[in-house]
């Protein structure tokens, strides 16, 4: 008897895709930008981990409860409406289409300093937009061959990042590690701002399996342990390597070097295992940008069905691919990479724009948590099950209000700015909507 084609992704792909979406953007350079400040700045793990972890168990709930389509959208549904579905859904597509582009400038950087080569406008500008073309192209086959693909990618990552876990404390030094606490003699309170950035938007990507819930079998089973199961693991390979990291190589030699990585692995074995590391890490680094395009366009995607976005955004092919959809964004990209490139240095590129990624990205989780409160109660949550809900998402709350606070000003001015233009394409897309006669 013939099978039905499988279209669409199994839970150990979707958690992949979600791991590689955390890792791929924030672990690179990771090392480097913490090392600016000294180990102190682990605390502000404490904030960025328990913001992460209240957000992914609320997420995982909703997903679970969720009776309404659209994606993350769905669960501010049931609190906020259609318009607080829509702001969700705005604001982080908006940050995915902005914040994706950071990601490709880090790539493309990463393989210059790689090759030796410096970071100029022009080579810069054509690498950025040749490597988000390249990654929206190959979402195009369908989601089964994102799913494979970016399993792939994952282990490009997880191979070096898993092999320091197992063996780095054979040469860890807790002396060099005391020595890489705290250089700047900076206090806990001055530590946590500069850096809390930085670790937010390493867990940024613990959303994609609910923004991809569509995209998945069963997802009201697996999107809940997609999204479980891939910030647990992605907590612990950012920690564990991260403090290991600390007592292998001085803060200056991490500082100085654009592949803090290969830094640490050439202490370990030598100059050749410095390439090797440095290449397996900016492989799984421009294949995220996979997983962050096929997550862009599901976005827009499932807005566009349930009539939150322009209808051609919602145009499939059968392998329920937005091809014209993800031409539309890249081409979009592809004029904001020209101008952002042509403005600032790369990582001034890469840190602005996702200090601006991660305040967007806040706001839309904090419209969910606050519709999760709705959502439980709607959907049969016992008393004791509404009220443990509604406790981790009270914390998830307190957690985004506290990292929103230690932003840089100019961050949330300027992503202030684009939520309240949302509101006025919200605006014009219900005229749209409505009856000519009306």
């Amino acid at each position: 008897m013939h099978q039905p084609k499988r279209t669409k992704m199994s839970v150990t792909q979707l958690t992949l895709l979600t791991s590689l979406s955390m890792m791929g953007a924030g672990i690179i350079m990771l090392p480097s930008k913490l090392a600016e400040i000294g180990m102190i700045s682990m605390l502000s793990w404490l904030v960025s981990a328990l913001a992460s972890g209240a957000v992914a168990y609320i997420f995982a709930q909703c997903g679970m409860l969720s009776k309404k389509p659209g994606g993350m959208g769905g669960f501010a549904e049931y609190a906020f409406g259609r318009t607080g579905a829509f702001l969700v859904n705005y604001t982080y597509g908006v940050s995915l289409l902005i914040g994706n582009i950071a990601i490709a400038i880090a790539s493309v950087n990463y393989g210059l300093s790689m090759l030796g080569l410096h970071f100029l406008p022009l080579s810069a500008c054509i690498g950025t937009v040749l490597l988000l073309w390249i990654a929206s192209v190959l979402n195009f086959p369908g989601v089964r061959f994102t799913g494979r693909i970016t399993a792939l990618f994952v282990w490009a990552l997880l191979l070096p990042l898993l092999t320091l876990v197992l063996i780095g404390g054979g040469w860890f030094s807790s002396e060099l590690y005391a020595a890489n606490w705290n250089p700047n003699g900076l206090t806990a309170t001055a530590a946590i701002p500069q850096s809390i950035s930085m670790t937010f938007w390493a867990f940024l990507g613990l959303e994609s399996a609910c923004a991809n819930a569509d995209a998945v079998e069963n997802p009201e089973k697996n999107v809940p342990r997609a999204v479980i199961y891939a910030t647990l693991f992605t907590a612990f390979i950012y920690i564990a390597s991260t403090n290991l990291i600390a007592g292998i190589a001085p803060n200056v030699d991490l500082i100085e070097s654009d592949a803090p990585f290969g830094v640490v692995y050439a202490k370990l074995f030598g100059d050749g295992a410095y390439y090797v590391v440095a290449f397996l890490l900016w492989i799984g680094c421009a294949g995220s940008l996979v997983s962050w395009q096929f997550t862009m366009s599901r976005v827009f995607l499932s807005s566009a069905r349930v009539g939150l976005f322009p209808s051609v955004f919602g145009e499939a092919t059968q392998n329920d691919v937005a091809v014209k959809g993800f031409c539309i964004l890249t081409t979009t990209q592809t004029v904001l990479c020209i101008l952002i490139t042509a403005v600032f240095s790369a990582w001034t590129a890469y840190e602005r724009i996702s200090d601006f990624a991660v305040f967007i990205t806040l706001f839309a989780y904090l419209i969910c948590m606050s519709g999760s409160f709705a959502l439980a109660q709607q959907e049969g949550r016992t008393p004791t099950q509404k009220t443990a809900m509604d406790t981790v998402g009270l914390v998830a709350i307190t957690a985004i209000l506290i990292s929103v606070y230690f932003l840089e000003p100019m961050t949330i001015k300027a992503g202030t700015i684009v939520i309240f233009f949302g509101w006025f394409f919200y605006g014009l897309q219900t005229l749209r909507m409505k009856p000519k006669d009306q």
